[in-house]
């Protein structure tokens, strides 16, 4: 489980990859949410080349935490 604090975001896995999002999200607390579409949002991040570089690798990254041997997982492909 992850928590994500004031100002922080998710879903760009799903907006970045044009897929399905891949987490559930609960709220612990009252907050204010804001959406943004897919239309809106690939052309900022993927239109200036040193962005979209950054979005892919951490996209790989937070993908990398939750595939089978990957950096979370130990030898027996258990989460740690």
């Amino acid at each position: 489980m992850t928590t994500v604090g004031p100002g922080e975001g998710f879903g760009e896995i799903a907006l970045l990859r044009r897929v399905p999002r891949t987490a559930t999200v609960r709220a612990a607390t009252d907050l204010e949410l804001y959406a943004l579409r897919c239309d809106r949002f690939l052309p900022v991040v993927t239109g200036y080349p040193p962005c979209a570089r950054e979005a892919g690798s951490s996209v790989e990254s937070m993908l990398d935490r939750f595939r089978p041997g990957g950096p979370t997982d130990d030898q027996n492909g258990q989460q740690v």
